[in-house]
């Protein structure tokens, strides 16, 4: 076993969660998409051997707040190289996962790259969510929106829980700074129809990296007037 997958395969234990032979030599071809096109244009700063833990693992610590159902429709907003968006995917193969991104190559690269690494059940639209959020088919139809290092927590909760359904949730990944944050956002989190949002701590397998799965149930319609658009 190499080393990379022996990495794999005990992080997502870590994680408390499980992945078939297949599901990681999923994740591991996307891996291998993701550094030979990341010589020809820019999709991570971060070096191949860091790629299980920080992109990988990262993304999967999601799953603990997603919905218990292995036939979700997801979002993933700002999903830039595909992440958490592809490795959501991959251990949600009945799922349907949507990658969103303002910069058209960079979904296509993920929805090219998902597709050549097996995955089925990746879709992309080159888009913002801002937009988005106001189109009907997609507005609060999302059983889960996900998103990661994408914007400020009282933007992002502008961005998402427009597109959750009544009944799902928003899930947004964060680093120690989200308790500043989210300091005055009770209130816009309530009008856009959030509920309490739950903050899950963890350690990234393998480091001493601390992340923060924030979590916000949606429990009653967005307002018409959201999103706003910039």
């Amino acid at each position: 076993m190499t080393e990379e997958r022996e990495s794999l395969r005990s992080g997502i234990k870590l994680l408390g969660l499980s992945a078939t032979v297949g599901q990681e030599n999923q994740l591991l071809a996307y891996l291998t998409e993701l550094e030979e096109a990341n010589r020809s244009f820019n999709l991570t700063r971060i070096a191949r051997d860091e790629f299980v833990t920080l992109h990988l693992l990262d993304s999967l610590a999601a799953l603990r707040a997603l919905p218990d159902s292995p036939n979700l429709r997801v979002l993933d907003i700002g999903t830039g190289a595909g992440f958490p968006g592809v490795p959501i995917a991959a251990l949600l193969p009945g799922s349907s996962v949507t990658l969103l991104d303002s910069t058209g190559k960079k979904v296509r690269f993920a929805v090219a790259a998902a597709q050549k690494s097996g995955l089925a059940n990746v879709l992309g639209i080159h888009g913002r969510a801002e937009m988005l959020g106001q189109t009907e088919g997609y507005r609060e139809s999302f059983d889960a929106v996900t998103s990661r290092a994408v914007a400020p927590f009282g933007t992002l909760v502008e961005w998402m829980l427009p597109l959750v359904r009544i009944g799902g949730v928003a899930v947004a990944l964060k680093g120690t700074g989200y308790r500043e944050e989210m300091e005055g956002c009770e209130a816009l989190v309530s009008r856009l129809g959030g509920g309490k949002p739950q903050v899950h701590s963890l350690l990234l397998p393998n480091t001493g990296i601390e992340r923060f799965v924030i979590s916000i149930p949606k429990v009653a319609s967005t307002p018409k007037t959201f999103p706003r658009s910039k």
